[in-house]
């Protein structure tokens, strides 16, 4: 998954980010990682289907971190808990893999930070999903969600939509284009 947009609100109005799937990495039956490049090509290796944007709610204060995670040019020159976390990691042989949102309840999600220890064993450690996020933005780690999440929380993704009304609309032109003869721009009393 990637960050696609960050919406810090000031209380009362609220915050949010959004996620979707990567378009260099698609996750097909469930398991198997493919590359592609283009919008089509998830399309196609998703049999058609519109991927979904997944919308997740956070407080003010952890789309604001998210922010600062995200912008390497604007973060603080302390370290933030995100980075201390990060460092602590590194420090004692432990490497963030990844970041997972392995499920939801209502409107609740939970994630885990996947974590490799030096000894080679794997730890996913249960997370706030800002929490996560931020820290794979550290960390330049993946964002990966469970197909069930994407199911149960995910939204269309409406510019993949908009982007097919225009491949629709652009080939319809054309066939207009070229069906179109000479005569088609004659006045009506020369014909």
């Amino acid at each position: 998954m990637v960050l696609t947009n960050i919406v810090a609100g000031t209380p009362p109005l609220p915050s949010a980010v959004v996620l979707r799937p990567a378009q260099n990495e698609v996750e097909t039956n469930g398991s198997q990682l493919v590359n592609v490049d283009t919008e089509s090509d998830v399309r196609a290796v998703l049999g058609g289907a519109i991927p979904n944007v997944l919308p997740i709610s956070v407080g003010a204060v952890e789309a604001s971190c998210i922010v600062m995670s995200a912008d390497k040019d604007t973060r603080p020159k302390r370290p933030m808990t995100h980075e201390l976390l990060l460092n602590s990691l590194e420090v004692m042989g432990g490497t963030l893999e990844s970041v997972s949102l392995v499920r939801v309840e209502g409107t609740t999600f939970y994630a885990t930070l996947d974590v490799r220890a030096q000894d080679g064993a794997t730890h996913a450690i249960d997370a706030r999903p800002s929490d996560a996020i931020a820290l794979a933005l550290y960390a330049d780690a993946p964002i990966l969600a469970n197909e069930d999440v994407l199911e149960r929380a995910g939204l269309p993704d409406f510019s993949a939509i908009k982007h097919d009304e225009q491949e629709r609309e652009l080939s319809e032109f054309h066939s207009f284009v070229e069906g179109l003869s000479p005569e088609d721009f004659k006045a009506p009393d020369q014909k």
